[in-house]
């Protein structure tokens, strides 16, 4: 088979026919030279022609053109260069919708900075920008997954797609079809939003990225140099990521860090400075100001105001199996609470029972075994001594702020 360049330079895809079963990486696109375009081009040929034809041809044309695009723009960026990525690429949740995707090549430079591809590019924007519905933006990007991930599979790609390397499956695809269900029959008042949470959920089959331990005790290790009198939080940490790099997915687990010190000493600071360090999203959530174990489970959807748990929402938004969790003023959590925080806690500082935490919203368990939790205290009095059992204390004096 081959592939009419835009440019009328006639190029094969045999290679591409041959290797798809045993390649299912980019680097078939010769990033930086005025041929990447015809290779994204004979790539996207080879994947989509072996797709059945159930889509009209103006779709077939667009989702082609769209996938050279993705191809080119994944092949120069700085993620994976994988055939998962450029799936996820159409689900990621950074996207506020299909309208966004379709416009954000107008502006993007870096994968058509040759002059092929540069004019290829300013004729893809004058099509997208032909799409002026939302809804219609929408559904036509969706059409465009479901064909590629119909495609990918039938490359070869499959496994790639069903389960990214170093990662495990965060959200059971039925439980979240079921609150699906669930959140479709609601008022308006209650859905508004939710859904959006289960559809991240779906992305990547639910499944999410385990922290990459070697690439964290580097970034760790580089950490140390900007911190004083936290040396020994961070190096205890290391010793769980090199035991965690020898760990299969699976198995990962981070034995959860207290912080201790004096009030006003920047504690809160410095414990999410380490979260950013380690290069996964990060949550605070104050345990003091907790109104109970609500902020972490969600509520039930009979309740006024009902919404769904700081912790669902922050593994479904996110690409990662280990976010980072800063609980602030775990010595103020309070016993005498109507609905207290600890059990709630305890539950997800347990790896067990955190592989099964459930959102009460969307009456929905899921995976947060693999989370990484940094607490804070100004003293080991008001902590409960069944939190501080599931924890190593570190100090922070106040000479530990940052450099």
């Amino acid at each position: 088979m081959c592939i009419v360049h835009a440019c009328g330079k006639v190029f094969a895809a045999s290679t591409w026919e041959k290797n798809m079963k045993k390649d299912v990486d980019l680097s078939c696109i010769r990033i930086g030279t005025e041929d990447d375009l015809a290779d994204a081009m004979a790539l996207a040929s080879c994947l989509l022609d072996k797709t059945s034809p159930d889509l009209d041809f103006v779709t077939r044309q667009f989702s082609s053109d769209l996938l050279v695009a993705v191809l080119l723009t994944t092949a120069y960026g700085t993620r994976d260069k994988t055939l998962a990525e450029v799936l996820f690429f159409l689900v990621d949740p950074t996207w506020d919708d299909g309208r966004q995707i379709l416009c954000f090549f107008s502006h993007e430079t870096q994968a058509f900075q040759q002059k092929h591809a540069a004019l290829w590019r300013n004729g893809l924007s004058r099509k997208m920008a032909r799409v002026t519905d939302d809804d219609a933006a929408q559904a036509m990007v969706k059409r465009c997954y479901l064909q590629w991930k119909n495609a990918f599979a039938m490359g070869g790609g499959v496994d790639v797609i069903a389960k990214p390397p170093f990662s495990i499956a965060v959200f059971d695809q039925q439980a979240v079809a079921k609150a699906l269900e669930m959140v479709s029959g609601l008022k308006d008042d209650k859905k508004s939003g939710v859904d959006r949470v289960l559809q991240n959920a779906q992305v990547n089959e639910g499944y999410r990225v385990v922290l990459d331990a070697r690439q964290a005790s580097a970034r760790l290790e580089e950490a140390k140099a900007r911190f004083e009198n936290l040396v020994e939080p961070i190096s205890r940490l290391q010793i769980d990521l090199v035991l965690a790099a020898a760990m299969a997915p699976e198995d990962f687990h981070i034995t959860p860090i207290l912080l201790l010190g004096d009030p006003g000493i920047g504690k809160t600071y410095l414990a999410t400075q380490l979260g950013e360090a380690l290069g996964v999203a990060t949550e605070k959530i104050s345990a003091g100001g907790a109104q109970g174990g609500f902020q972490f489970t969600g509520s039930h959807v009979s309740w006024s105001g009902a919404r769904p748990g700081s912790i669902v929402t922050l593994l479904a938004e996110g690409r990662s199996a280990s976010p980072v969790v800063v609980i602030d003023e775990v010595d103020k959590i309070g016993a005498s609470a109507q609905y207290p925080v600890l059990p709630v806690l305890l539950d997800l500082l347990e790896p067990n029972t955190a592989k099964r935490f459930k959102d009460q919203f969307f009456d929905m368990e899921f995976d947060a075994s693999r989370m990484i939790f940094i607490l804070t205290a100004n003293s080991l009095d008001g902590v409960p001594a069944a939190l501080l059992s599931r924890v190593e204390v570190g100090g922070c004096q106040a000479s530990c702020r940052l450099k």
